[in-house]
């Protein structure tokens, strides 16, 4: 479960957030974007924060922060949810987009199961952390829960995974 002093400092940043961040975190979600195709089905993003991958994207993605006021200032469907504990069922999104939403100090291993969990089979996850985050431990992760790693991609600051779930 993310900390509350986490929420809470995203939702002070809320206000802010596309001004400070949006130049770093714009290439990086274009360029994943473009790594996965269009699908017919479900596409979530978690820890969508302002909803840029959609304004920037079009991309009909349901959008999941665990920041309320992080939602407000986007459009489209969203939902407050912790990405540890996702308020969805299991197998419905066909897509899934995670960009540098898992950050310490909380494991990844429990947000990397849910999106196993709620990510059908031959799903496609685009997944960004921060390169100071522990890489090799997320990269065994995603091999451990069976998602099949297509391409590798350093995105400066991030590292970035495109895989398919099996």
């Amino acid at each position: 479960m993310t900390p509350t002093w986490l929420r809470a400092a995203y939702d002070r940043e809320a206000p802010t957030y596309d001004a400070r961040f949006h130049a770093q975190q714009a290439p990086k979600l274009r360029r994943l974007a473009a790594a996965v195709p269009p699908t017919a089905g479900v596409e979530l993003d978690l820890g969508a924060g302002t909803g840029l991958l959609r304004r920037l994207t079009g991309r009909p993605v349901l959008q999941i922060d665990l920041s309320r006021a992080m939602l407000r200032q986007g459009a489209g469907p969203r939902v407050q949810g912790d990405l540890s504990r996702l308020p969805l069922p299991g197998d419905v999104a066909s897509a899934v987009f995670c960009v540098t939403a898992l950050i310490g100090p909380a494991p990844p291993r429990p947000a990397l199961e849910e999106i196993a969990r709620v990510l059908a089979p031959g799903g496609w996850l685009a997944l960004s952390v921060l390169a100071h985050e522990d890489v090799q431990a997320i990269e065994r992760a995603l091999h451990a829960l069976s998602f099949h790693i297509l391409e590798r991609l350093d995105i400066l600051p991030d590292v970035a995974w495109v895989a398919r779930a099996t």
